[in-house]
């Protein structure tokens, strides 16, 4: 292909929806900031990890989704390309708003920022020291995995492995923009293909550092994998509401058909269908198990409202979702398809709700307004950022072999 490249694009509509992610991160942050003094540190810290999971589910489906679209090529990769880079970028953003959670981890640091106890259970002393009468033999024998300090450096490994991976990704694709070079392109699929490795291998520790551990005594093989479909999910869906700012701009109209639309909608049809799979194989051997040390986790979200919220995801999480997805002109209707999304993205806020907030509240009705306050500040700042990343580059690589497939019709 010739060599082509487009200065950055300001695009009216993503300027008013960063507008828009300015004021839900001032508004939710401020608030979040409120609740700290109003209602007490370790609510907020608590709230913090709530929103903070769920936000990063954002950069950690599209730094997956990034390197997949490398490896196996076609239409979609390379219209969402751009959105997803800008996702991926945020990584080293994310890494530094995880550093309220690390200190609240440290009981020394947690009990100087106000805090009772530290936001982990398993970082309480107490429960590791065979003198006292809170000792607990199953924390003190997961404590050369699960303490404060190795905690800590495991995070900061994980979000260096996805920021270089996200950097070098999006600077090579950068170059092949502006130089044409198609050298850049198999450098990407090599890179990526070391980088889905990684990528499984530190998401899954992750997922279990950051929100299984907070029972300490409970575990499962599959939570990493399910963390995993969840947030690319969960960017699936934003992809689309994004792709409906942009598909007006004459680059879009110019080069993408509404085939990579119909192909981001399988995919979602795929993702709701494996999360479904995965969350119910989870609690199929568990139960069917029926060991002690794995049933209080499901106990827990089934007592005292929290098992309101199962038939809703059940329902509005798979049924409604995949039935719609069925419909081959509901996935060529970009209309239609960003409802779809707009409501999987709401579903998967509550599905977050129910894995997260039973380990901090004994009832439904004990959760606090902070746990709202967070995801809107943490999101509203992600879609801000995520928009100027957006927009500081063509919104489409043109001078990638992937083009191709646009101009042919693509069958990926």
């Amino acid at each position: 292909m010739a060599t082509t490249s487009l200065a950055p694009t300001k695009v009216p509509q993503l300027s008013r929806l960063q507008t828009y992610g300015i004021g839900a991160a001032l508004i939710g942050l401020v608030l979040l900031a409120l609740g700290y003094f109003v209602v007490g540190a370790d609510q907020f810290f608590r709230s913090y990890l709530f929103g903070f999971y769920f936000t990063v589910g954002l950069s950690i489906g599209s730094i997956g989704f990034l390197m997949l679209q490398h490896l196996t090529g076609g239409a979609w990769g390379v219209t969402f390309r751009r959105m997803l880079e800008s996702g991926a970028m945020l990584m080293p953003v994310m890494g530094l708003l995880f550093i309220p959670i690390a200190l609240a981890t440290f009981p020394d640091t947690s009990h100087a920022m106000g805090m009772h106890h530290p936001l982990y259970e398993w970082a309480v002393p107490d429960l590791v020291n065979p003198a006292s009468e809170h000792y607990d033999p199953v924390v003190h024998y997961k404590q050369p995995w699960l303490n404060p300090m190795f905690f800590t450096v495991r995070s900061v490994i994980y979000f260096v492995i996805w920021t270089a991976l996200a950097f070098m990704l999006r600077s090579w694709s950068i170059e092949q923009d502006r130089t044409g070079n198609q050298a850049m392109a198999a450098r990407m699929r090599m890179l990526s293909g070391i980088g889905i490795a990684l990528f499984v291998l530190t998401v899954t520790f992750a997922s279990f550092d950051w929100t299984m551990s907070l029972n300490p005594h409970w575990f499962s093989s599959m939570y990493g994998a399910h963390f995993m479909v969840s947030s690319g999910l969960m960017t699936l869906a934003f992809m689309i509401l994004m792709a409906t700012q942009v598909r007006q701009t004459e680059i879009f109209e110019q080069h993408v058909t509404i085939k990579p639309f119909h192909d981001i909608g399988k995919l979602m049809l795929a993702f709701t269908i494996l999360w479904t799979y995965m969350s119910y194989s989870q609690y199929m051997i568990i139960w069917s198990g029926d060991i002690a040390e794995f049933t209080p986790w499901y106990i827990d979200r089934t007592h005292n409202g929290w098992l309101t919220l199962v038939p809703i995801l059940i329902l509005f999480q798979f049924f409604v979702p995949f039935f719609l997805l069925l419909s081959r002109s509901n996935k060529r209707n970009l209309k239609t398809l960003a409802g779809i999304a707009g409501f999987v993205i709401l579903m998967r806020c509550i599905d977050v709700t129910w894995i997260v907030l039973p380990a901090f509240h004994e009832s439904i009705l004990d959760v606090s307004w902070l746990n709202f306050a967070a995801p809107v500040g943490l999101v509203g700042l992600w879609i801000a950022l995520f928009i100027g990343n957006l927009q500081r580059a063509s919104l489409l690589p043109l001078n990638d072999p992937n083009m191709e497939w646009l101009h042919a019709g693509g069958h990926h």
